[in-house]
């Protein structure tokens, strides 16, 4: 199911029907089908950022299915809807009239009131971490593996729209999204972009340069754009440039960590374990001119294990590992007994919100201990 809210057609003032109007600085709206029918209309709390978003014009959408969370979304943003009940009975009512608007007649009228329904319940929207991997997923479906690969004449991969739908995210934050991950758009489809033609693309430009006897710093944007437009069509040529360069106008220099994470996600899946000594030479000799490697650069895509003989480096990149934290940390911690802050953050940081930080979820999902000085984590079981 994937489905738009009708648009907010009544703001029902319940400062009168419930205990300080459910929530203070809070509103209930109700979203009423053009035929009213009390098990079809549900109650909904939001903040007053959202109640101005909806008086704009503006929609809310509901995505989920039967074997998935319903979340809701606006353009921008992501909430989790939580049942909550309410002390007193909420009256649902095509109009109701309030004490100052009744003439003080000296005698009282009984007037038959029309009540479409009685509530109990009402739904909270609470801002929420975005189902984003789901896209990367979706997209992986759809590798590119660059333009002479291309064999198959009709035109693969997801639109927008298509992917709007399949996943539990906002507009926004699946914009956002697209632009971090190695996704671009090939023939109006999403694709995602192969780490084989990735490589093959940096690759591709350091010959050149080196043949040329040239560093990145010197030469421009625009030049770029002109030695790598046979390789690939422009967009995917700027997707490229995005993902492992620095612009500062047409100045350029090589994003080492970017650079350094590709080429080890190129090199470990063979082997999936390698030996660490020959992983770090072969790493460092395959880099650009001017990119030196660092163990750190790992942090998210491998992990280096000191206590096996001899030490090895793992393949392990945060976007294979699930995302329900619990499974992701006894993965983390069967890989690896204890983890520094700074190692298994890059692992974590994608399941944060605006209430729990990476500290947060490891104090409340993991085991925090200090060794001479230096704070480990690792599994509470």
């Amino acid at each position: 199911m994937d489905r738009s809210l009708q648009q907010v057609n009544t703001i029902l003032n319940l400062a009168k029907l419930t205990e300080s109007d459910i929530k203070k600085n809070s509103h209930v709206l109700e979203f009423i089908p053009q035929i009213l029918d009390a098990k079809q209309v549900k109650l909904l709390e939001v903040s007053k950022d959202t109640l101005e978003y909806l008086s704009s014009g503006e929609c809310l959408f509901i995505k989920g299915s039967e074997d998935v969370h319903v979340i809701m979304c606006s353009n921008s943003n992501t909430f989790e809807l939580k049942e909550a009940e309410t002390s007193n009975s909420m009256l649902l009512m095509p109009s109701l009239s309030q004490g100052k608007l009744i003439e003080d007649t000296g005698s009282r009228t009984l007037k038959k009131q029309e009540v479409f329904g009685v509530y109990h319940t009402y739904y909270e929207m609470r801002l929420t971490r975005p189902k984003l991997q789901s896209l990367r997923n979706a997209l992986t479906k759809y590798p590119y593996r660059g333009k002479k690969s291309e064999v198959i004449k009709e035109t693969v991969g997801l639109s927008f729209t298509e992917l709007k739908v399949m996943i539990q995210a906002s507009e926004e934050e699946i914009i956002n999204q697209l632009q971090e991950i190695p996704a671009a758009k090939v023939r109006g489809k999403w694709r995602l972009l192969d780490v084989g033609f990735l490589f093959g693309w940096v690759s591709y430009l350091d010959s050149i340069l080196r043949e040329k006897q040239l560093s990145i710093e010197e030469v421009t944007l625009p030049n770029i754009e002109n030695l790598m437009g046979l390789y690939d069509t422009e967009y995917v040529n700027a997707k490229c440039i995005s993902l492992f360069m620095e612009v500062d106008g047409n100045s350029l220099r090589w994003k080492p960590e970017a650079v350094s994470q590709l080429f080890a996600l190129y090199l470990l899946p063979q082997l999936r374990a390698f030996d660490s000594k020959d992983f770090f030479t072969a790493w460092q000799q395959s880099m650009p001119v001017g990119v030196m490697t660092n163990e750190e650069h790992l942090n998210g895509v491998a992990l280096v294990d000191y206590d096996s003989t001899p030490s090895l480096v793992k393949y392990l990149p945060e976007f294979e590992l699930p995302e329900e934290i619990n499974e992701r940390l006894n993965i983390l911690f069967r890989n690896r007994a204890k983890w520094t802050l700074q190692s298994i953050t890059p692992y974590v940081q994608p399941l944060t919100d605006n209430n729990l930080n990476v500290a947060a979820l490891l104090t409340k999902y993991a085991r925090s201990s200090t060794i001479n000085g230096v704070k480990y984590y690792s599994s509470k079981y």
